[in-house]
């Protein structure tokens, strides 16, 4: 019988504070991925390479030399918090070899900083994570550096407690079924199953209809999308509690993720009623731009 693919994570780091940010939160709550191994893997861009280097002149640097010093922060965490790890290094374009790498060696997720070095300020997601989340088939955890360096407030234990935010969409689907993955693998996972309505923006139609009919009508269209993530969820075993709130998605998404001090947002990348094409759904671009904790995106 074949030995098991080892569940590996894919942990690409520029030696930014925001890769530094993704690698603390593997090392708080590597139990919710369920890793056996991480690769930690650095990609220098060919122009960044001295002159000549390329070519084996006598100022040539060894890469791996290179990628040892960029991640020394990085593995420092992972060795501090017993997680085993391998360090890869590459020449390249850094969203197409990150792609390749969690390609070839099967990995379960990608887990990285919003945006790395060299990012305009102000950016919340840099090109070469939307690039990363454009090409991959796993799920991407995208994990930003909270303002002035502040931390989120989590939840105390080590439990991921996750804010699991559906639509009814294929993508929701199947991101629940990541959820029930985890859960089936042993993850210590706690989830909050939320839909968002749109509210009813009137305030004229308001004036004619009671808080009661408001809430019935918001109920009735917000349980049929929460029907196929409730069923696979129960069918799994998960323990889970249920939200219907009304408003704008994202706002409400990071809201009620705050009120449970849960640890990260799972969400497809996009929902019904997105731009076909569109591998990044307003809403999914729109979370990870308020959210302090990591957001989970799965296609």
């Amino acid at each position: 019988m074949p030995a098991p693919i080892p569940r590996r994570l894919l942990l690409p780091t520029d030696g930014s504070i925001h890769a530094e940010r993704a690698a603390e939160y593997l090392a708080r709550y590597a139990g919710a991925f369920g890793a056996s191994e991480t690769i930690v893997l650095h990609v220098q861009t060919p122009d960044s390479v001295p002159t000549g280097a390329a070519h084996g002149s006598e100022d040539s640097f060894d890469l791996h030399d290179v990628a040892m010093k960029v991640t020394h922060r990085v593995r420092d965490i992972l060795t501090a918090a017993g997680l085993p790890y391998r360090l890869e290094s590459a020449l390249g374009d850094p969203a197409e070899v990150i792609a390749y790498t969690a390609e070839t060696e099967r990995v379960a997720d990608v887990l990285m900083g919003s945006r790395g070095m060299g990012q305009w300020q102000g950016l919340v997601l840099g090109s070469v994570a939307y690039k990363v989340i454009h090409r991959v088939a796993v799920p991407v955890t995208i994990v930003r550096t909270p303002i002035q360096g502040t931390p989120p407030e989590i939840n105390p234990s080590n439990i991921d407690r996750v804010l699991l935010a559906v639509d009814g969409s294929p993508h929701a689907s199947r991101a629940a079924d990541y959820i029930c993955k985890l859960h089936e693998l042993g993850m210590p996972i706690e989830v909050e199953l939320l839909n968002v309505p749109l509210p009813i923006p009137s305030e004229y139609v308001r004036r004619f209809i009671t808080d009661e009919m408001i809430e019935n009508y918001h109920r009735e269209e917000g349980v049929p999308a929460l029907r196929d993530s409730r069923a696979a969820l129960d069918s799994a075993g998960v323990q889970f509690d249920a939200h219907v709130v009304a408003g704008h998605a994202a706002e409400k998404i990071v809201q009620l993720a705050r009120q449970h001090r849960c640890t990260r947002i799972v969400m497809g990348t996009r929902g019904l009623g997105a731009i076909a094409g569109l591998v990044l759904g307003s809403v999914a671009y729109k979370v990870i731009h308020l959210s302090p904790i990591p957001v989970t995106l799965v296609k």
